[in-house]
């Protein structure tokens, strides 16, 4: 087998958070011994997540909780990039359907839609482990309407403590069986919105910075999009075969990068 090429000096770090920091209420071995070593060295890093159930300070706090240190700024979470891309497209008081939780709920308040089930504009899906055939329903002759579909993220499934989880795709699967010909876009990876979010905030150049996921399809064409080097960490999600999709690097640990 080919050794992997060697990737340039990393100045600075984006990475996943689920599969790769952690997974469950755990840390993932190795995350936190390679964060704390960054953050000694000065290298400056964010997080990007697809996960839908938490505010930026929601999951600052429990990283800071693993030891890694922190602060709300260097999280990129997928609720806040919705709300904006809603708000920009439909402006303050844009009328929305939005199947989720309290952290999707107050990002959308915050940034001024109108959470409704009449005259919507747009069907808006998050994690919702409350998501039932009434919920469908209403959103699906939305759709049927002429409202179009926002995905937070495309992941079928997530890590749990005891093993995998259904997600948002498997939500959107089902609005999309429905309504067809609905129009439908995705905010979080393999989007590059939050990525290019986090390098701003890092303000580290994208040819010195990686991109680190456990997830092909998502978090490694995520980062192609977003022009970073590539970082596959085989501690998540198992992938499925991604055809064309390659990382510059494949590891086991976040401790094999200590050295680069």
């Amino acid at each position: 087998m080919t050794a992997p090429a060697p990737l340039p000096p990393i100045l600075g770090v984006v990475s996943d958070l689920d599969g790769v920091v952690y997974r469950g209420a755990a840390a993932v071995p190795g995350a936190v011994e390679a964060f704390r070593a960054w953050h000694a060295r000065g290298i400056p890093y964010a997080f990007v997540t697809n996960n839908s159930t938490k505010s930026a300070a929601a999951f600052a706090a429990k990283i800071a909780g693993l030891g890694i240190p922190v602060e709300e700024a260097w999280v990129v979470p997928v609720v806040t990039a919705t709300a904006d891309l809603l708000a920009h497209r439909l402006g303050r008081g844009g009328r929305v359907y939005a199947i989720g939780n309290d952290a999707l709920f107050e990002a959308l308040d915050a940034a001024g839609l109108e959470r409704t089930t009449t005259d919507v504009a747009a069907v808006v899906v998050g994690h919702d482990d409350t998501f039932d055939f009434a919920k469908l329903t209403t959103g699906v002759r939305a759709l049927l309407r002429g409202a179009f579909l926002v995905g937070t993220n495309p992941d079928p499934v997530t890590p749990s403590d005891t093993g995998f989880d259904p997600c948002v795709g498997a939500l959107l699967a089902a609005f999309r069986t429905a309504a067809p010909d609905a129009e439908s876009l995705i905010v979080g990876k393999p989007e590059p919105h939050m990525l290019l979010d986090a390098l701003a905030r890092i303000g580290t150049p994208a040819s010195a910075t990686v991109m680190i996921g456990d997830q092909l399809a998502t978090d490694i064409l995520a980062g192609r999009r977003a022009g970073l080097g590539t970082v596959l960490v085989k501690t998540g999600v198992p992938n499925p075969p991604s055809p064309g999709i390659v990382a510059d690097r494949t590891i086991a640990s976040l401790t094999e990068l200590l050295d680069a």
